[in-house]
């Protein structure tokens, strides 16, 4: 009797994730698993095959640096990723977790549309219960248990001993749960009170279960390389491997002064430190609006931040101000354009998010480049004017930086986005093209996939990615989203 397979994918050019150059080979599917790489007869039985000659077939995208905790359960189509390729999100950056509930940044968005879950085994048993489209694993935010424990986001002093074993604690049951690291926000509260001895303290845990801490760094304008030293000391203190997130340098005056930043990464690993960054490919970041204002952006400091265009991207209680640059406000309102500023976090509220140019393209280019450094997305999904990174980084990459560019080659720029952090944050089985691997894969067209989701108009599909797997079912197919709710939980190391 012939063989019989869910899935077979002919004579598509298979990247593999592991950097090795691309092969022509038919692949093979059976449940979640791929079970054939090479040649599969033609008299084979398939529930659906796919004629895949001129394409690439590569794992499924890892995004290292999400922001969708609560959006997997509130659009759980999660559009903006599964369009682009994204097949598993690592959510909990930045410092903004989802234990305590009572101090969660994220929950500010939409608390009625969530299940209740009270530690971190109940938020990835909530994905189970309610799975959205793709995979879903999460660090634990530090700034979100140091607001539960101290009681507030804002008290202003280092964590006492009793506060301390609390975010241990809960630390502790998210790592048993299948967390896959720690992650700090040090620009913004309550992570900016806490010193260096503290986040060391709590995160002393991590080495016994082998997660990582993963941190966006105290600055990345003037005082980037002390940001940097202080994440590679926490890791090197703790024990444990670091990442560093969006890795960049912010501010007019500083750029190029990521030379400085790459070769602090290259003489810690020089040291047996396993120290690696992510990044997101645009010359724009985005963040919440009171963060910039506490943080001195809108200063007439020597970086020219305060000079470089904010525009609105989120505004919960004003949303016919998206879209808008911050300056036009205090020209309307005849405003200093921090009054402005302020006076918009008043009426819009604490989640309003602005979107800044300040990046450097050439920095983006070397940060890119460097053999540390992985992709991330760091997208913001609410709105009506998000960054457009959260629909179009992973083509940007395939189309603008590689095809485009030449930037990387095809396995390089493959590999950052899915093996290297497979690798970095434990999740075996995925992020490969494999037998036995987990069938999270994605087929694109390497003459034709691009970004389309621009600034002013960020919520557009991408171009050249036609059919996206999420555990061996379509969840993209002829470029269109199937609407299949597939994902899992995903539990640092389980093959699963």
């Amino acid at each position: 009797m012939p063989e019989h397979f869910d899935l077979v994918i002919r004579g598509a050019t298979v990247i593999d994730g592991t950097g090795a150059p691309g092969s022509v080979a038919d692949v093979a599917v059976r449940g979640d698993r791929v079970v054939r790489v090479g040649v599969v007869p033609a008299d084979v039985v398939a529930g659906e095959s796919i004629e895949a000659t001129g394409l690439a077939l590569s794992p499924g995208f890892i995004d290292v640096h999400a922001h969708d905790d609560t959006l997997v359960l509130i659009e759980p189509d999660v559009v903006g990723k599964v369009m682009q390729g994204v097949t598993t999100v690592i959510n909990g950056n930045c410092g903004a977790g989802v234990v305590p509930t009572s101090g969660s940044r994220r929950l500010l968005e939409s608390p009625a549309a969530v299940p209740h879950w009270d530690s971190y085994g109940g938020y990835l048993d909530a994905i189970a219960a309610h799975p959205p489209s793709l995979n879903v694993a999460t660090l634990v935010g530090f700034g979100t248990m140091r607001a539960g424990a101290l009681g507030a986001p804002t008290v202003e002093r280092p964590a006492i001993a009793d506060e301390v074993e609390r975010m241990r604690g809960w630390l502790r049951e998210a790592l048993s749960a299948g967390a896959v690291g720690l992650s700090t926000g040090l620009i913004y509260e309550p992570d900016r009170y806490a010193t260096t001895d503290e986040i060391v303290a709590v995160a002393e845990p991590l080495a016994g279960y082998g997660a990582l801490y993963a941190s966006h760094v105290r600055g990345e304008g003037e005082t980037l390389l002390a940001a940097h030293a202080e994440a590679i000391e926490i890791g090197r203190r703790a024990g444990v491997r670091v990442q560093i997130s969006h890795h960049k340098a912010s501010g007019r005056a500083f750029w190029g002064r990521v030379q400085d930043s790459i070769r602090q990464i290259e003489d810690a690993r020089a040291r047996g430190e396993d120290v690696t960054a992510d990044q997101y490919p645009y010359t724009a970041g985005s963040t919440r609006l009171a963060a910039m204002i506490q943080n001195g952006w809108f200063d007439a400091g020597a970086d020219g931040s305060g000079e470089m265009e904010v525009r609105l991207a989120s505004v919960p209680q004003r949303p016919e101000w998206e879209g808008r640059p911050v300056a036009s406000f205090a020209d309307e309102w005849d405003l200093p354009i921090e009054q402005a500023a302020r006076r918009i976090v008043d009426e819009g509220g604490p989640s309003t998010f602005a979107i800044m140019f300040s990046i450097d393209e050439a920095d983006v280019r070397t940060v890119m480049r460097h053999e540390t450094t992985m992709i991330g997305t760091d997208g913001l999904g609410w709105g009506s004017k998000p960054h457009p990174r959260h629909f179009g980084t992973y083509p940007r990459i395939l189309g603008h930086y590689v095809r485009d560019e030449g930037v990387l080659t095809l396995e390089q720029a493959v590999h950052k986005m899915t093996g290297m952090p497979a690798l970095k944050f434990d999740l075996p089985g995925r992020g490969v093209v494999r037998e036995g691997a987990i069938a999270d894969l994605v087929l694109f067209d390497p003459a034709t996939v691009i970004d389309v989701a621009t600034f002013d108009d960020p919520r557009q599909p991408p171009r050249g990615i036609p059919h996206v797997f999420v555990n061996g079912v379509a969840v993209v197919r002829d470029g269109e989203h199937t609407h299949a709710r597939v994902g899992r939980p995903v539990r640092r190391g389980v093959d699963a």
